[in-house]
């Protein structure tokens, strides 16, 4: 009796065996042919900012290696983790990827401002692609020439308002970082993303905010925004040398954001591999580097295995950050 059941359990365990191994073969073999169909990245903030424009222009690239459409999905909401839930709950079979930031990926470091139903673990990093660049704007008839003078005027009038697309983003840490370093008394005003907070600084409904530069780039060369600093890169930009950097002015900017590629866990070796080819070859485009540099942003490109190491490093810096300036709970 012993000796038959003994037998039926090791043909269910070898039957068990052997459709893990027929799934796993076919799970490579469509690996394999991928992609097939079209792809789609989702973006956690609102059309017209820095993030969107940034995956478009990737997007349609990526289309031109791969071969198939690359759609660009707009998800925004939940600071920002809409659209990281979107991708983390999605099939992981690399037609669901996320084009995110520092907030939509690893939220557990932000619940000083948020909670998300996911974390970190639950993304499978592809690639680095952007490094983005924000700036202090302010409107082209606004009295202020540098963050000197407007913190100057801000100080003796408290209670002035500034602009940004959201909590727990370089934007608002930038801002807050004057703020209490300062200490000036800002009052800071959330708008759904660059597309809404770029006309209210020129109708003055706000006298400054924090954006893409891509986003007011052809406002700045028209001069109808002045530039303050730009907020999120260590050196002076290229594209830009007249405009000094928060690093430059004091501003103790240890945090620097990126956009990169993301898919849900469990997604198949093979298609990381995939995406992440064909997004090195993108960076060695030429028309594509022209294209990124006359829209002001930086592309800043990372191996899998290199932007997972600096994934653990950003994460770092930024509960150091944060505990820093009181934002961890």
């Amino acid at each position: 009796m012993k000796t038959k059941r003994w037998g039926m359990f090791t043909q269910f365990f070898f039957s068990l065996l052997g459709l893990f191994l027929v799934m796993s073969l076919l799970s490579d073999l469509h690996a394999a042919g991928y992609p097939d169909r079209a792809i789609t990245i989702v973006v956690a903030f609102a059309p017209g900012g820095n993030t969107d424009l940034s995956a478009r222009v990737l997007a349609a690239r990526l289309e031109k290696q791969l071969k198939q459409p690359v759609v660009v999905v707009n998800k925004p909401g939940g600071a920002a983790t809409v659209g990281g839930y979107s991708v983390v709950s999605a099939k992981p079979d690399g037609y669901t990827l996320g084009f995110f930031t520092d907030v939509t990926t690893i939220p557990e470091i932000f619940t000083y401002f948020f909670e998300a139903p996911y974390s970190s673990k639950d993304l499978r990093p592809i690639c680095n692609a952007f490094f983005p660049v924000l700036a202090c704007f302010v409107n082209g008839d606004a009295p202020w020439n540098s963050m000197k003078e407007f913190v100057e005027y801000a100080r003796k009038n408290p209670g002035m308002k500034w602009g940004h697309s959201g909590k727990a983003t370089p934007g608002y840490f930038s801002m807050t970082l004057v703020n209490k370093t300062e200490k000036i008394g800002f009052v800071d005003l959330t708008f759904d993303g660059d597309a809404k907070l770029v006309p209210a600084v020129l109708g003055d409904h706000v006298p400054i905010g924090v954006a893409g530069f891509a986003g007011v780039k052809s406002l700045y060369e028209s001069k109808k925004v002045k530039l303050l600093a730009f907020v999120t890169i260590p050196n002076r930009a290229p594209f830009a040398p007249e405009v000094p950097t928060f690093t430059e002015l004091g501003y103790k900017m240890t945090t620097f954001p990126y956009q990169g590629l993301f898919a849900p866990r469990g997604v198949p070796d093979e298609v990381v591999k995939k995406i992440n080819e064909a997004v090195s070859k993108v960076a060695e485009d030429h028309d594509f580097q022209n294209e990124v540099k006359a829209m002001g942003a930086y592309f800043n490109y990372e191996s899998t295995t290199s932007f997972e190491k600096s994934l653990m490093e950003y994460k770092e810096a930024y509960h150091a950050f944060l505990k820093e300036w009181g934002m961890v709970k």
